[in-house]
């Protein structure tokens, strides 16, 4: 796994220093002690790939999936978390055999902003076959045009008031908001769900279906 390209300054040549020469937990306080000096994408990103290197598959696939949130997509970053989720043993919402759990999974790893740029491109290129007449009439331009929004109104409305997480830890799903219920099922750390009502402390997950039950606040970060 790489770090994410930084400022070459002092404080990216210490973090590439110490990263290089296995310095994990090094390289962790390093990066928490100076969040302040790195932008968000930099700092969750590297941070991320760091607790994945150590195998704290839970820290490391929060801080990626935050990272990508604030509008990082590359290659490095889906590398990094294809390598996080080849580690989850198959329990994660990216794993579920639910058609809307795929559909959500993939949606939620793009930022909006991503949605707008493939709207963007689909309009000028209806503009575009228009102005060459490869389009014969008005009609159809706007027919194009409003089929064009479909990337970022599909994003929007699909996940409008959902609610994404990360389990920090290996983490116990309960039948109630207690843990006086049942377990249903304990989950490594690492894996990603989308929850819905809450009780006091406690998140129920929504999806995927597979994982449905309740779990405790300080045992997830929400994205």
């Amino acid at each position: 796994m790489l770090m994410a390209n930084t400022n070459i300054d002092e404080l990216s040549k210490s973090l590439e220093t110490l990263y290089l020469d296995g310095k994990f937990d090094k390289a962790v306080d390093l990066l928490l002690e100076s969040k302040n000096q790195l932008t968000a994408v930099d700092f969750h990103y590297n941070l991320g790939t760091v607790y994945s290197k150590m195998g704290e598959f839970g820290p490391g696939r929060y801080h990626l999936e935050l990272a990508m949130k604030k509008g990082y997509v590359g290659s490095d970053i889906l590398n990094n978390l294809a390598f996080v989720k080849s580690k989850l043993q198959g329990i994660d919402l990216s794993f579920s055999q639910n058609m809307s759990d795929k559909l959500l999974s993939f949606l939620s790893q793009y930022p909006v902003s991503y949605a707008i740029s493939i709207t963007l491109v689909l309009m000028l290129i209806s503009l575009l076959l228009f102005k060459f007449k490869k389009v014969g009439s008005k009609l159809v331009l706007g027919a194009l045009l409003v089929l064009s929004l479909s990337p970022v109104i599909s994003h929007q409305l699909l996940l409008s008031g959902k609610s994404f997480a990360v389990n920090i830890k290996e983490m116990k799903i309960y039948e109630g908001p207690s843990s006086v219920y049942d377990v249903r099922v304990t989950i490594p750390g690492g894996s990603k769900f989308i929850l819905g009502k809450s009780d006091g402390d406690w998140f129920y997950i929504d999806h995927p279906l597979d994982l449905t039950g309740w779990v405790k606040k300080e045992d997830i970060g929400i994205l």
